[in-house]
């Protein structure tokens, strides 16, 4: 894991060094063992902030440069199956001089160029600039686990870990994107390659980019989930003995480390099983963590009872940390610097205390069950949205007829159907109805990135052969996990410079899954039923048939005890924008929905941060 960026002066101007160190110290963060400023030439510059995971020796070092010095790469991230990619260099004649994954990835790069993205098992973000061609080629993992933004405006291309780190510069003006804040207001999340900022983008999940000396970019999708086609041959018993097969091979990968190894444990199916394929291979114990809270809250309870029953059973060491309001106000200040991203949930901040209970107890990596829901379709509210469905279906057959959804937008049924967010349950923020009144008169016919979810709808339903528990799992590879999970990790984690491994999200065992029949892995009664049926040769059903309580954080309970601090943030964002109509503002001002006003207290704090840096 490590910070990332780079700057062209496409006017051959020379970089101003004192901007580029900015940058660095900006990204130190994220890699706090080594960090450099590279010049190629005094209009190209890389900058690399180094935390050290694999290889810790100084030769593996960034920016890393080819042996005839006409590439250089800078690279965050891990390649899990870099030993593989190695070995069949080196019997191309290949010879390595260190012993880590950067200059195997550097190397297979030269060899194969785009196609080397396709033998790649890892999470990544990743830079090479060809000195002899002038160009640069970005790239970022399949389901973006790594973050990597870029800016080309006028003379100057930029790219970084990190939205802040670009803003900081001061060569990219901020211009508030309204468009990405009525999304963020919907999903609390903003779909790439928009980011709230109109002059910064976000490569997209399994893209990458190059973009030329004369400044013309192209971009190309290498990996789409949407390309995988269902496997009606495949039976229950495969499926289960294949699940099983590539979880463990995609732990064990994500164990390749030469510090120690950690867990987020919660004590649920997702984390527990993890953790119980991770002390099978080990000497030691496992470091496991857990937040709970000091005062609980209805709704709030934690799950630290659970998280002992769970290490207790799986074999692991679990360490506990607790959290209170005077720690909430003593990060909420910066708390939109660090989350980096447009994101509202709010669980960023017992993750941010999660990564410094790790970072505190000697552990610079660790495991984590994100994904696990998404895939396997772990979420109730999916299944009442299926039984919604099925009630409705006579109606929503006619999508493609001539009635017209948006045009009856304001009846209850169109509501219902126009709707498709609504198995995303917990990532979801304000409904159709509820932004229609909070936004002035007329402002959203201006803006159509809210019907995202609705135009991936027509998109794949165009194909006979979709099926909607599929399309489910689909769409929150495309927008929820990614644009929020995963940043919400990747960002507050790493501010306690701690790297996040996926698991479940290694793209093999992706793959694998939505190839599986809908008749398999999903359960109209029952969530994740089919991991359920791998879980249960490994550990107890008490782990894993216990109520989902969800990771949540009681930002409402903490509002409550200094609502003018929030409501004060609130007010300046609207009379600086004037995007929210004043009197539906004062209503849910002065409501009871404490979760609606952590989003817009949110917002107003993450625009208003950016507007005066």
């Amino acid at each position: 894991m490590c910070g990332i960026a780079g700057i062209v002066n496409f006017d051959q101007s020379k970089i101003n060094p004192e901007l580029a160190n900015g940058i660095k110290k900006s990204l130190e963060h994220r890699g706090p063992d080594f960090s450099k400023v590279d010049y190629i030439n005094e209009n190209v510059a890389l900058i690399h902030t180094r935390l050290s995971i694999i290889d810790l020796d100084q030769r593996s070092n960034q920016p890393m440069y080819s042996k005839d010095k006409r590439y250089s790469i800078v690279f965050n991230g891990e390649i899990y199956n870099f030993r593989e990619i190695r070995k069949t260099l080196e019997e191309k004649g290949v010879r390595f001089f260190t012993d880590g994954d950067t200059e195997v990835l550097l190397e297979g790069f030269i060899h194969y160029g785009s196609k080397i993205l396709d033998l790649l098992r890892g999470q990544f973000a990743f830079a090479i600039y060809d000195s002899l061609e002038g160009s640069f080629f970005l790239a970022r993992d399949r389901v973006g686990i790594k973050p990597l933004y870029f800016s080309l405006l006028d003379e100057v291309f930029i790219f970084s870990s990190e939205l802040k780190a670009i803003e900081k510069s001061g060569i990219i003006p901020f211009s508030a994107d309204y468009d990405s804040y009525i999304s963020y207001l919907r999903h609390l999340s903003v779909p790439s390659s928009r980011t709230g900022n109109k002059n910064i983008s976000k490569l997209e999940p399994g893209q990458y980019l190059v973009i030329n000396k004369e400044k013309s970019i192209l971009k190309n999708k290498y990996w789409d989930p949407f390309s995988f086609e269902v496997d009606h041959s495949i039976t229950e018993n495969e499926a289960i003995l294949k699940i099983e097969e590539l979880l463990f091979e995609s732990v064990k990968y994500r164990k390749v480390s030469d510090v120690e190894v950690g867990l987020f444990l919660s004590g649920g199916l997702d984390s527990s099983l993890i953790g119980k394929i991770m002390s099978k291979d080990t000497n030691s114990d496992v470091k496991s963590f857990n937040i709970d809270y000091q005062e609980h809250f209805q709704g709030y309870e934690g799950e630290v009872e659970e998280a002992r029953f769970a290490a207790s059973h799986i074999g692991v060491n679990l360490i506990e940390d607790k959290i209170q309001y005077s720690d909430f106000k003593e990060i909420i200040d910066n708390y939109s610097f660090y989350q980096d991203d447009l994101v509202g949930d709010e669980v960023g901040i017992p993750l941010y205390f999660l990564g410094k209970s790790a970072k505190d107890n000697g552990i610079k990596v660790v495991q984590v069950g994100e994904g696990a829901d998404e895939l396997f379709y772990g979420y109730d509210h999916w299944i009442r949205f299926m039984k919604l469905n099925n009630l409705l279906r006579p109606i929503t057959k006619s999508r493609s007829s001539s009635f017209n959804f948006k045009s009856h937008r304001g009846n209850m049924l169109s509501n219902i159907l126009l709707n498709r967010t609504s198995f995303a349950g917990g990532a979801l923020g304000f409904n159709l109805p509820e932004i229609n009144n909070l936004l002035v008169e007329g402002i959203t016919s201006e803006y159509e990135l809210i019907h995202f979810v609705d135009n991936k709808w027509d998109d794949y339903f165009s194909n006979k052969n979709s099926y909607l528990s599929k399309w489910m799992t689909l769409i929150d590879l495309q927008i929820r996990l990614p644009e929020l999970l995963l940043m919400r990790m990747d960002k507050l984690v790493m501010q306690s410079s701690i790297e996040a491994r996926v698991p479940f999200l290694d793209h093999k065992l992706i793959e694998f899954v939505l190839s599986v029949p809908e008749s398999i892995i999903f359960d109209k009664n029952n969530t994740k039923p089919l991991l359920k049926k791998v879980a249960s040769k490994h550990i107890s059903e008490e782990i894993f048939n216990r109520k989902k309580q969800g990771f949540r954080a009681p930002v409402g309970e903490w509002i409550k005890k200094d609502e003018n601090y929030f409501y004060e943030a609130i007010k300046e964002f609207n009379s600086t924008t004037g995007l929210f109509d004043q009197k539906y503002l004062n209503k849910v001002i002065s409501g009871q929905d404490f979760q609606k006003k952590w989003y817009l207290a949110n917002l107003a704090k993450w625009h208003m941060s950016r507007r005066s840096s």
